[in-house]
């Protein structure tokens, strides 16, 4: 599939360069809308009373038992979340909100947990009943943490508060639930607390397309095998290249110009693991999802292309072409 025209664009770190093919209308899917909607929904920072924390019914998680907080050292801690909240609270803009969402579906978050009444079985087994924040007009709101030093805060005067860590989207996808309506992160700061509410995080997921294991392979500390496990992911599931729609001059779409970076000598195609990745960007491209066949189609075409870089807004990994050789198979 050939997906490129002519194009420049930038990122973050270095100039873009032009890609050299093109491909007819009919061979170019159309755009997804995630990047349209999402800075147009507010996020609200606020401070929840920890006073105000009940729990749920037992939610079964995948994760070992719970425990209790544990002392200040944070080496699990979500800084990168932690980070772009506090520069929300300081009064970022919507890319600042954009920022939050990004770092959102990354890495681990913490729920609270009541260990009152809950069987050894069940704690063994993971089900515990995860602490909620209801607001005064009945809403349901689940309550996540980026690190033991936010849980700790909520300390009641019967003790310190459990806690039991999980992949951050799990913990989104679980407050999309029946009987939420989003989740709050780090409700006991005074600063830099934010409401997302579950009609946000539905558009954050968009159409079930995003690549939340290539995303979690970006996310988690960087190990001999994350590079694999991000190629093995992009040749499972795909992902988003960021583009611009060129017309003739009666309006009629011709080509699609997808985004290129150079690295000095090195050509990357620039690909995403969701729509918000590139809205994060402010370049105005539309986001466009292709196949994983699709993706190795366009990489194969083009000799010249020395490899890709995931998600350039960071946390971002590039890849050499002899690395992709998993995905350069897909057919």
């Amino acid at each position: 599939m050939g997906l490129f025209s002519k194009r420049n664009a930038s990122d973050a770190r270095s100039a873009a360069v032009e890609a050299e093919t093109s491909a007819p209308e009919d061979e170019v899917d159309p755009p997804a809308e995630a990047p349209e909607t999402v800075p147009q929904v507010s996020i609200s920072v606020t401070t929840v009373n920890a006073a105000a924390r009940t729990p749920e019914a037992p939610v079964s998680v995948p994760a070992a038992a719970p425990a209790p907080a544990p002392a200040p050292v944070e080496p699990d801690s979500n800084v990168d979340l932690a980070q772009a909240l506090t520069a929300l609270a300081e009064g970022g803009d919507e890319r600042a909100m954009m920022h939050v969402l990004r770092q959102s579906i990354q890495g681990k978050l913490l729920l609270s947990t009541s260990l009152d009444g809950v069987s050894e079985e069940d704690k063994a087994a993971g089900r515990v009943p995860l602490g909620v924040h209801r607001d005064p007009e009945g809403a349901v709101y689940l309550l996540a943490f980026t690190s033991p030093r936010e849980l700790e805060k909520t300390r009641t005067a019967e003790g310190p508060v459990s806690g039991v860590a999980v992949d951050a989207v799990w913990a989104l996808r679980q407050a999309t639930g029946d009987g939420y309506a989003g989740i709050v992160l780090n409700p006991a700061d005074g600063k830099a607390s934010a409401v997302v509410p579950k009609t946000l995080i539905v558009r954050l997921f968009g159409d079930g397309r995003n690549n939340d294991p290539a995303k979690q392979a970006l996310a988690q500390p960087r190990e001999a095998d994350a590079l694999q496990r991000l190629v093995a992911a992009l040749a499972a599931h795909g992902g988003f290249v960021a583009g611009r729609a060129e017309v003739d001059e009666d309006g009629n779409r011709k080509t699609v110009g997808i985004a290129e970076t150079r690295l000095g000598e090195r050509r990357l195609l620039e690909v995403f693991t969701s729509p918000i990745e590139i809205a994060a960007l402010g370049r105005g491209d539309d986001a466009y999802p292709v196949t994983a066949a699709e993706l190795a189609a366009a990489l194969r075409s083009d000799e010249g292309i020395t490899g890709i870089i995931v998600n350039p807004a960071a946390p971002w990994l590039d890849v050499d072409r002899a690395q992709l050789a998993p995905l350069l198979d897909v057919r």
